[in-house]
């Protein structure tokens, strides 16, 4: 991994001079600017880079009024009590789930310790300053969301938690962006699933709402109140006593 001119200074993150550098290095991925966003990709391959775009992009048809609430995690969170609506997502990655959330209206408090998708997400919200999107969601600066406990004050609506999907066994099944953030993010053990979910209970919240693949068992084995199922996706939504209702 590598930045190039125009990318951020990230700690532990060389820099190279062009993309011909980092192909003659063997760098697999590269964080730079294409067309003024901050993108990364794979300078050996012909794939497109990945952004972070709040206003539309890839997942654009998603954010759509009309569209929105027929969403299975809008549907997980459930109906709004008590106004403001505040939901912390503790695992924001590329922000995607962070923006159907605000579209639907919750206010969205991003935590993200990975340094390249920060940086990914600030270039995204950067850019989508003045829309009503953007006015919904707020990342909070780069640091472990354990390390960030003491300023994660509820109460929240709910916690949502996305901490990558299992590796599977067929590599070529897995979409290019999803094996760019498994490179980024390897999935967490066992003792690091159990300390996630254990902080995202811990917090001043109605519910904890965990994304994991439809077959995959639940994280840290610890089951959950109640689940939503979609062909490939599962949302299972944790109302245990230690969670304020």
């Amino acid at each position: 991994m590598a930045c190039l001119p125009g990318a951020p200074d990230l700690q532990g993150v060389p820099h190279v001079e062009d993309v011909a550098s980092a192909r003659e290095q063997g760098v697999e991925l590269v964080l730079g600017r294409v067309d003024d966003r901050l993108s990364l990709w794979a300078p050996a391959r012909k794939a497109a880079p990945l952004c972070v775009d709040f206003l539309g992009g890839r997942q654009g048809y998603r954010l759509a009024a009309d569209r929105v609430r027929h969403e299975r995690l809008i549907k997980a969170l459930g109906k709004v009590v008590d106004a403001p609506a505040r939901v912390c997502d503790l695992t924001a990655g590329l922000g995607r789930d962070s923006a159907l959330m605000a579209q639907a209206g919750f206010q969205v408090l991003m935590v993200e310790r990975q340094p390249i998708l920060h940086a990914l997400l600030a270039d995204g919200l950067a850019r989508a300053v003045g829309t009503s999107l953007a006015s919904h969601l707020t990342l909070l600066p780069l640091a472990d969301a354990r390390d960030l406990a003491a300023v994660l004050e509820g109460p929240f609506h709910a916690v949502f938690l996305d901490p990558m999907f299992p590796p599977r066994d067929k590599s070529a099944a897995v979409k290019q962006d999803l094996r760019w953030l498994q490179q980024l993010c390897p999935y967490p053990d066992e003792v690091e699933e159990q300390a996630l979910l254990a902080m995202a209970r811990s917090l001043d919240a109605r519910k904890v709402v965990v994304k994991r693949p439809r077959r995959a068992p639940p994280l840290a084995a610890v089951v959950a109140s109640h689940s939503l199922e979609g062909k490939t996706v599962r949302f299972d939504v944790y109302t245990s006593p230690s969670v304020r209702k």
